[in-house]
């Protein structure tokens, strides 16, 4: 191992920090909860813990940059789509039957990942998987790196503590989603829909996971030969999520709860998740995504909202906000910002609102 990390060393020293990116895909059980009751009964309404996406992470080494996300469903038109600006989402959403990362799929991320990187040289690290082809031509500012097949899980930075960290904030939001639901009575809030777990999604990644978590996986896989990047993961760096998760949890009521090792490392969820398709399988894909998804998707459309009852939400809000006893007057500015934002016919678009509402 030690020789194949001279040469990876070798390639990673020629590249600075901030360009050098790893991209590995991971699946997550959106609908997942910490009840192994729910996992083991067979109750009716009660199997959603195996419905699954995967989600296709990537960043950079100092953590400055962090990719937006892709998320691979079953559905190319779920139908809590409709109604619904994609292009309003901070990520791409992909589909096959599997959920799964396709020989396909990952040409066209890693064609779009060259295209962001316009005008720069970076280098894209990936593991060996069967599902990533070598031979992409025509890439202009990105190189590829295969890590060697059999070492990822060592020294491949997501394997080493980033995904870890973005799924246990998903987790975090996905619970403080649930006892939301039961304050405002709603009978089954864990049943979420694909919509849901990307809104989820998108701020546990771009707002939760720190820069630090990021770089910290960097070093502690080595990949660099410099001596001042070379250290061991600090075991700290997520006793603070880990108690958050723990808390929701607790106050989730459950009869028979998960520890946060057994909600990790669910069985199953860290298996395969790609898969390299033939060319009828990739003719077999297109069709299905042209075609309309059948009566699988059990999800209903989002009922569209006008911008009447978008301006008395904001209201709304307001006046909650002034009464709650947490509110800071940084909270309370970028409420009032919003106001002159809503004048102009934006609703909640300022970078202030969105970090600051996304702790609530």
């Amino acid at each position: 191992m030690e020789h194949k990390l001279v040469s990876i060393r070798e390639k990673i020293d020629q590249f600075p920090m901030k360009d050098v990116f790893n991209m590995d895909e991971t699946e997550l059980f959106y609908r997942l909860q910490a009840d192994h009751s729910l996992a083991i009964k067979q109750l009716e309404g009660r199997k959603q813990d195996k419905e699954r996406l995967t989600v296709v992470i990537c960043c950079n080494e100092d953590g400055s940059e962090k990719i937006p996300l892709w998320i691979i469903g079953k559905y190319a038109k779920p139908r809590c789509f409709k109604n619904v600006n994609m292009n309003s989402l901070d990520c791409q959403y992909r589909a096959n039957k599997k959920a799964w990362m396709t020989s396909v799929l990952f040409d066209e991320y890693v064609r779009s990942f060259d295209q962001m990187m316009h005008g720069r040289r970076v280098l894209l690290v990936v593991d060996n998987c069967p599902a990533h082809p070598r031979n992409i031509e025509g890439l202009r500012n990105v190189e590829l790196f295969f890590l060697p097949p059999n070492m990822t899980s060592k020294i491949q930075p997501c394997d080493a503590g980033i995904i870890r960290a973005f799924k246990m904030h998903y987790h975090i939001r996905f619970y403080r989603k649930i006892l939301e639901g039961y304050e405002v009575g709603q009978t089954d809030p864990g049943k979420i829909n694909v919509l849901d777990a990307i809104n989820l999604a998108i701020p546990a990644w771009t707002m939760d996971v720190r820069k630090e978590t990021i770089a910290n996986c960097f070093r502690h896989c080595k990949i660099r030969s410099a001596s001042d990047v070379v250290g061991n993961l600090d075991e700290s760096t997520f006793d603070e999520e880990t108690q958050d998760l723990q808390t929701m949890i607790n106050q989730c009521g459950y009869r028979n709860k998960m520890d946060i090792d057994n909600l990790m490392n669910y069985p199953g969820e860290n298996e395969a998740c790609s898969e390299v398709q033939s060319l009828e399988d990739i003719v077999r894909t297109i069709i299905e995504n042209n075609a309309e998804d059948d009566d699988k998707d059990d999800t209903v459309s989002l009922e569209p909202v006008t911008r009447k009852e978008a301006l008395m939400a904001s209201n709304t809000l307001h006046n909650f906000m002034i009464q709650y006893k947490n509110t800071t007057p940084q909270l309370l500015d970028a409420i009032r910002k919003e106001s002159s934002i809503r004048q102009r016919g934006q609703i909640f678009k300022s970078k202030e609102s969105i970090s600051l509402f996304g702790r609530l």
